[in-house]
């Protein structure tokens, strides 16, 4: 495998550091750098007097040119600040806002550094893959997860993966599972975990939680352990029980051994759906997550070329706003009160299904009775009830509640329920 000087230079970096992390690298990982091309030269003449390297078109000044509609539209930004490129790694006031956004949840963030700015939580996850999983590579997941996992994990990085059961049979996070599965696997793991999780919308309780990271800690007493942590659905929990903190606070510094990744975003934090914020962080020395930023940026260069400065932008104002906490709660009570109602609607007894076990995020699984195939059912619904559902696999119905009124709620249960009593 060819080694770029500038790449081997960041590797040899990162070894001095802590040399764990250089031999967990991907051969992508290690192979990525940030070049000293445009970008990098434009950001050492930004401040010359005549800057003739990055090829956006302004007024010669420094200011853009947008057009008269896009101007009118956005009138009351800034200017540069809305038609101008980003850098690779995100705008610094953004990077700063969402760092700052972390500690305020959890002090221990303050050991960190900043994360790099993604488009999205998914391309976060992917960057987070690409630097550290390789082809042939195992990733411990629980058995219900994010279908888009095997897109990135299995499709695009030709690996394996080691499942376990989600529940135990309290109906809990099956912890056990969780020990027994990362013990299976030898030398370097990889894991998987998302709370609230996406599909069946659990989040662990606070012994849990802590319980799950003693569990990834011991896993990392003799071998490399590479820690994903998936906080789409952050702060989103509705149970007086479930945990609002990260798994990825636990395992900061834990063992030098773990790595942890946090993927989070705007996405549902912010309910910005379109803004396609993400940032990725390592939870390892700052001086090597620095390094680790430069080779994200690298990834970013020669896939995306940058992430969109306006939804940063546009982040930075809605975090800097004193109504932002409140605004978040008022969100999330919208969603609190529709939980209770999908909460009240499922006590009703049927021998149709089994509801899982949920107390955040924006979904819950049903598992169907024997004999119903859950496409089946999904696919009779939109026919015979015009009613949309996801299935999970050939047992499970995913319902989604952050997107229905709580009108239709009870409707819809007992849609599911003529559908499933009919076949």
């Amino acid at each position: 495998m060819s080694i770029h000087p500038e790449a081997q230079d960041r590797n040899d970096r990162i070894k001095a550091i802590n040399p764990v992390i250089t031999a967990a690298l991907s051969p992508l990982g290690l192979r990525s750098f940030f070049p000293k091309g445009i970008p990098y030269q434009a950001g050492q003449a930004k401040n010359c007097k005549i800057n003739a390297t990055i090829g956006q078109i302004t007024d010669g000044d420094g200011s853009p040119l947008p057009l008269a509609p896009l101007a009118e539209k956005l009138s009351a930004l800034n200017p540069k600040d809305a038609f101008l490129y980003s850098p690779i790694q995100g705008r610094d006031t953004a990077r700063k806002a969402w760092h700052a956004k972390l500690v305020k949840e959890d002090a221990r963030m303050e050991q960190v550094g900043m994360g790099v700015v993604s488009a999205g939580i998914c391309h976060a996850l992917n960057m987070a893959a690409e630097l550290f999983f390789a082809e042939g590579d195992t990733l411990v997941v629980p058995d219900l997860y994010w279908d888009n996992y095997e897109q990135i994990f299995q499709i695009r990085l030709q690996g394996t993966f080691r499942t376990f059961h989600f529940y135990n049979a309290q109906g809990g996070f099956n912890i056990e599972g969780l020990r027994e599965t990362l013990a299976s696997v030898k030398g370097k793991v990889h894991l998987l975990l998302n709370f609230p999780s996406n599909p069946n919308g659990y989040s662990p309780t606070p012994a849990e939680m802590q319980a799950i990271a003693e569990v990834i800690v011991a896993a990392a007493s003799d071998r490399t352990v590479i820690a994903f942590c998936d906080d789409a659905y952050h702060g989103l929990v509705f149970e007086p029980t479930a945990t609002t903190k990260s798994l990825f606070f636990e395992l900061i510094g834990k063992s030098a051994n773990l790595i942890p990744l946090k993927c989070d975003g705007v996405t549902k934090e912010l309910s910005f759906f379109s803004g396609r914020v993400g940032f990725l962080t390592f939870g390892v020395d700052p001086n090597a997550a620095a390094i680790l930023v430069d080779k994200c940026m690298g990834l970013i260069r020669s896939g995306i070329g940058c992430p969109v400065g306006l939804s940063q932008y546009l982040m930075e104002i809605e975090l800097a706003d004193p109504r932002h906490d409140a605004e978040f709660e008022k969100m999330r009570m919208v969603l609190q009160t529709r939980y209770g109602v999908l909460k009240q609607a499922l006590t009703r007894p049927t021998k149709q299904w089994t509801v899982l076990p949920f107390n955040g995020g924006c979904f819950c699984l049903l598992k169907l009775r024997d004999g119903l195939d859950a496409d089946a059912v999904r696919q009779q619904l939109i026919h015979e009830e015009s009613v949309g559902v996801v299935n999970q696999g050939d047992r499970y119905l995913r319902l989604a509640f952050c997107s229905i009124k709580e009108a239709s709620i009870d409707p819809r249960v007992a849609a599911i329920e003529r559908v499933c009593e009919k076949m």
